[in-house]
């Protein structure tokens, strides 16, 4: 295992779970394969570990700066477990190329979704208390982002951020914060529907989970969010969608290319 390469992971998955609320698997199941020999179901599982991990870490530091609103949490969470599983119990029975073209769809709708919240005023009107619209379309967000997540090993914030934004749940600054309490029930969920459907391979590995790989992002993105986390809000919005978008973009081509 590549040190350098274990950390510059851990780094861009930090700054993508602190300042844009995704938990990193859009980078990490288009390039663990590449750097680490993995195939793509090998891929998607030990993608929702790491996020798992990483999401898990984040949020007890945004719970204790007071910046996660829960109520939009326990309306998103639990569904998008449930749905979670289910897909990820599906995705481990279809072909490789089928997970990477959805994983291509999940990328240009994250791109389309970061171009979006280019555009967000910095503060908007957000009621106390969610109604009746509200909860209803944040269960089916959750639901969407659980079989997003799961099918796919990325982390369900890509869904239910835009959601959130456009149901005017949470304000921009709780954004991200709220968005990483949301993944830690999908990843979790995912992750040990991944581990409970294999079993003993070799030391680092239990069915299709690296979880010596899981755990060394996870170290590493925990590092460079200590430093990021605090920042969170000085990076101007348009900055980070600028960088994520060129990002997605070289990711959206070298999926292409593989699969050509």
């Amino acid at each position: 295992m590549s040190l350098i390469t274990i950390l510059i992971m851990g780094l861009f998955v930090s700054f993508t779970s602190v300042f844009i609320g995704l938990g990193g698997g859009i980078l990490l199941v288009p390039l663990l394969p590449d750097y680490f020999g993995l195939s793509t179901h090998e891929a998607v599982a030990t993608s929702l570990l790491t996020i798992f991990f990483v999401v898990s870490n984040n949020t007890y530091k945004f719970h204790q700066s007071k910046v996660i609103h829960w109520p939009v949490v326990f309306y998103m969470g639990p569904v998008s477990a449930i749905m979670a599983v289910v897909a990820a119990q599906v995705a481990q029975h279809v072909d490789a190329r089928v997970i990477l073209y959805a994983l291509v769809g999940i990328l240009i709708l994250v791109a389309i979704k970061t171009l979006f919240s280019s555009f967000l005023p910095q503060a908007y009107k957000v009621a106390p208390d969610l109604d009746k619209k509200q909860k209803t379309f944040s269960i089916v967000g959750g639901a969407i982002a659980g079989l997003t997540s799961g099918f796919a090993g990325v982390g369900s914030g890509v869904i239910l951020s835009p959601v959130m934004i456009l149901l005017k749940t949470v304000q921009p600054k709780q954004l991200s914060p709220t968005a990483n309490a949301n993944m830690v029930f999908a990843t979790l969920a995912a992750s040990i529907s991944y581990l409970l459907s294999g079993s003993y391979v070799k030391w680092n590995q239990w069915g299709l989970v690296r979880w010596d790989i899981a755990l060394g992002v996870f170290i590493s993105a925990a590092f460079f969010a200590y430093f990021l986390r605090p920042h969170q809000n000085k990076l101007p919005f348009r900055v980070k969608s600028l960088l994520l978008s060129v990002l997605l973009i070289y990711l959206i081509i070298k999926i292409l290319i593989r699969l050509n």
